[in-house]
């Protein structure tokens, strides 16, 4: 259960600590083996909708199993639903707090019925500073990358018909701003609703822990290599999501491995992107699922979205942070078939509020994949 991800001391640090570049397993399948592996892949979609169950009644259980514990803390929310403009170029405050608290839930829709408009931009800003430490499409916050709604569970977000939800902890210690920019190519004008929730209490005044989210695109990956995020201070990585638009629709992308340069040393998270983000032996033809930590709810047309939340094993770091991630088609080979589309988002938890990359303009971001960028 997500309970405030507390920053702590602790260093990550993993067998075989050393990068590499290849590993030895068996190739992944391939769409001419879909009838043979028919049955197979039934059985693990099963096995993984069994383990899904599992776990959210296990997350479920240890929610309510702290209902009783009585905080000297006091709640407080904004909730709206009604009709806004935003010009070309303009903004508009979602909601402020001032003093020290710690926001628990954030939702937002819109008319569009789960269609984002994608000049939409969701800033948010810890502590009275004039930069956002969270900068990215408001769609893309909640997972619906470029716009487009995927429903998916999961403990950290989740998007159910066009409700989007965060469940993430938000602490501050001296004030929030939650900021909509439309840096698009034409007026937002439609009715929205969004709630806010936040707690305040006395803890939340010596809390350090601020939340950060980055957003980035390799339209295409170049030299073999997408950044998920970078930074420098200290606390941990948790995760967020990846959208892969692969080049040829029969050729499996996932064979690419997570890379966490943390502190001034490397290692390899988990040997190839199927395995870390919760399936393994995995194909152009695997079917979508969605569990509690980890997901991959879209697998259409060559077009692949993913989250992977670190709740129980977040990336730890003293001084600094990179996370990046191979486009690979085979094992410790660079993309056979051409580099691929990589668009993603990721959250971590650092102390202070830190500045983020801003996300590319608005035509950089609506360029389609693999055009040729004017």
């Amino acid at each position: 259960m997500l309970t405030g991800l507390p920053l702590t001391g602790h260093v990550r640090n993993r067998v075989g600590s050393q990068p590499v570049s290849c590993r030895e397993r068996p190739r992944p399948i391939v769409p001419e083996n879909r009838k043979r592996y028919s049955s197979s892949m039934k059985t693990h979609a099963i096995t993984a909708a069994i383990t899904a169950f599992l776990l959210t009644c296990g997350a479920l259980a240890q929610g309510v199993g702290k209902l009783f514990n009585i905080t000297g803390g006091t709640s407080n929310s904004i909730a709206k639903f009604h009709h806004i403009d935003i010009p070309k170029g303009g903004e508009q405050l979602l909601g402020e707090f001032r003093g020290a608290g710690k926001v628990t839930y954030f939702y937002m829709t819109d008319e569009s019925a789960g269609k984002w408009y994608p000049g939409l931009m969701l800033k948010i800003y810890w502590d009275g500073q004039k930069f956002p430490s969270i900068h990215m499409p408001v769609a893309d916050f909640f997972g619906a990358i470029g716009g487009r709604a995927v429903p998916y569970r999961s403990e950290a977000m989740v998007i159910n018909h066009a409700c989007f939800m965060s469940h993430l902890p938000m602490p501050y210690g001296n004030g929030a701003r939650f900021v909509l920019e439309n840096d698009g190519d034409r007026d937002y004008s439609i009715r929205i609703a969004y709630g806010i929730d936040v707690e305040q209490d006395n803890s939340s005044a010596t809390e350090k822990s601020r939340l950060h989210g980055e957003w980035r695109r390799s339209n295409p990956v170049k030299d073999g290599l997408h950044t998920l995020m970078e930074t420098r201070g200290r606390g941990h990585y948790i995760g967020g999501f990846l959208q892969v638009v692969v080049r040829n629709h029969g050729v499996w992308f996932g064979e690419g491995d997570l890379l966490c340069h943390v502190d001034g040393r490397s290692y390899v998270h988990s040997p190839g992107t199927e395995d870390e983000y919760g399936s393994c032996w995995a194909s152009p033809s695997w079917p979508a699922y969605d569990a509690p930590l980890s997901g991959h709810p879209l697998n259409e047309n060559g077009v692949n979205r993913m989250y992977r939340w670190y709740v129980h094993n977040p990336v730890r770091f003293r001084e600094n942070l990179k996370v990046e991630i191979q486009n690979q088609h085979v094992n410790g080979t660079p993309a056979t078939e051409g580099p691929d589309d990589y668009t993603s988002v990721a959250f971590w938890y650092q102390e202070g509020a830190s500045k983020v990359v801003a996300p590319q303009p608005f035509p950089d971001r609506q360029r389609p994949s693999f055009e040729e960028k004017k």
